[in-house]
């Protein structure tokens, strides 16, 4: 980042899957800002609440309800079938216990400044996509506000949005959808659409092309106009191939690749953007070399 040119004073959000106290150091010491990034799928934080015990006992004499969510939250297929109070409730829970590692952090030291959740699934478009869209909408209220009687304020995060989610904004809105716009829109500092292209053929056209979660979103009524005005463009690095990430499929030499990258990036920042992100900076894509190469771009399309 140092080396990249990106003007003075422009945010940069940096992190990884969970809380460390070493990297939140090293990423304030720079000057830039620490917002680690946490699973909607199941995982570590369905198993059960992780609090002290004065912070149990705490939240425990303000609801009797908490003591009811402070086991596993079912698994998913059964989560999918409870009502949808239900699975909003344990939605709340899951994004409270995001905070509930956020506040721990804090109080050993470790400072952040916004968090980062991944992600708007794909399945919230399929055959239970209500029910993945309420879990998603409880747990983005569960991270906004996490536990107000153990002192935690209100805190955006940057969403991630899949690909074919996009599809969603272009739905007649329902009360459902509504109130998941709604909170969507609470939540997000900055919506991540992953836009993931292939480094292959027209540059142009294919950043056009993938314009259209953003152009749906503005389409849309004031929520969802909102939200495009936070729209975040997420590519990858490209050298790391894997199922849905796009990149450097044609296996074209380091040169092209970054004038492919360029032109898609110009493109991309001339329709009107809030930012760029880069996801995976991880094997083939974790060499000095290719992050300097997508800093120095991005920052230049920022600039």
């Amino acid at each position: 980042m140092r080396g990249s040119g990106l003007p003075a004073g422009i945010p940069v959000y940096l992190g990884s899957y969970g809380v460390g106290s070493e990297i939140g150091a090293r990423i304030e010491e720079e000057g830039y800002r620490y917002a680690p990034m946490f699973q909607l799928r199941p995982g570590w934080y369905w198993e059960r609440r992780r609090l002290p015990r004065d912070e149990e006992k705490t939240l425990f004499a303000r609801s009797s309800r908490s003591r009811r969510l402070g086991g596993p939250l079912p698994a998913l297929p059964q989560l999918l079938r409870l009502s949808s109070t239900a699975r909003v409730n344990w939605g709340i829970e899951l994004g409270a216990r995001f905070r509930d590692e956020l506040r721990a952090a804090a109080r050993a030291g470790t400072k952040t400044t916004g968090w980062q959740l991944d992600e708007i699934l794909a399945e919230t478009v399929g055959p239970q996509g209500r029910g993945h869209r309420e879990l998603a909408r409880g747990t983005l209220r569960g991270l906004v506000f996490g536990r107000p009687a153990l002192g935690d304020r209100p805190q955006q995060g940057l969403v991630w949005w899949a690909h074919t989610a996009f599809v969603l904004a272009g739905r007649p809105i329902t009360p459902e959808l509504n109130a998941f716009w709604r909170i969507l829109n609470r939540a997000s500092l900055g919506l991540v659409g992953e836009e993931y292209p292939e480094f292959a053929g027209d540059p142009t056209l294919a950043a056009g092309a993938d314009a259209a979660g953003q152009r749906a979103l503005h389409r849309g009524g004031p929520v969802r106009r909102a939200l495009a005005r936070k729209y975040v463009v997420g590519l990858t690095p490209g050298y790391r191939l894997a199922p849905g990430l796009g990149g450097n499929t044609r296996r074209l030499p380091r040169a092209e690749v970054n004038r492919w990258r360029e032109r898609y990036i110009s493109a991309r920042a001339a329709t009107g953007v809030a930012g760029f992100a880069e996801f995976n900076f991880r094997y083939e894509n974790s060499s000095a070399e290719v992050m300097h190469d997508v800093m120095r771009t991005a920052a230049r399309a920022v600039a």
